[in-house]
């Protein structure tokens, strides 16, 4: 963020999370996030460039789901065949509590991402979700030498389609403002309820 000011970041994040959450992405206002920060218009223009800069900053912290999930999918897929499967539910269990804990430390962001954000924004980060999920499952059916996989029951397209209506519900939290305990109750019903599925690939 360039042209810090001492004693206006705090006041122009607040206000421009304010805008954003009460207004939505297309009909916030820089100079209504301005007038209330107590700055110039120009001055947000010079630190941020423009309205989807101020944006793009605000939601920035949901960016650490991604890097964890990439991390953690990198060193279980350099783990042996047994295992992996030794470690498939520590890893799985751990991965969405790390989901919740990281939703709830900063969930201005996260409510911004999907509730208040324009053009594909959210769906461009489910998809990178989406696709990180599908790449690792694929590789796994195949090493462990899913019957499935190998006879072409499930194939990559599926599993996308799968994959995205998990992570899309998953988001349900956020999008219907849950408290953190009803999120992890609500998590858990909705990952039993996949790996029942899933169950018939593994």
């Amino acid at each position: 963020m360039a042209n810090r000011i001492e004693g206006y970041d705090k006041k122009i994040i607040d206000c421009s999370l304010k805008e954003f959450l009460e207004k939505g992405y297309n009909d916030a206002s820089l100079r209504n996030i301005a007038s209330a920060a107590g700055v110039s218009t120009s001055t947000l223009y010079t630190r941020f460039k423009d309205k989807e800069g101020l944006f793009n900053y605000l939601i920035a912290p949901t960016n650490k789901f991604i890097d964890y999930m990439e991390k953690t999918l990198l060193n279980y897929g350099a783990m042996s065949i047994e295992e992996q499967k030794d470690e498939y539910d520590n890893i799985s269990d751990e991965g969405f509590d790390k989901f919740i804990e990281l939703v709830y430390e900063d969930y201005p962001a996260y409510k911004l991402l999907v509730s208040c954000s324009h053009g594909d924004t959210f769906n461009n980060y489910l998809e990178k979700i989406t696709s990180l999920d599908v790449d690792y499952t694929m590789k796994f059916l195949k090493d462990i030498g899913s019957k499935a996989f190998y006879n072409e029951e499930l194939d990559e397209g599926f599993c996308h389609v799968v994959s995205t209506a998990f992570y899309s519900a998953l988001f349900h939290c956020v999008e219907h403002d849950m408290t953190k305990e009803e999120a992890g109750k609500y998590i858990n019903k909705l990952r039993n309820f996949y790996q029942r599925g899933w169950s018939a690939y593994f």
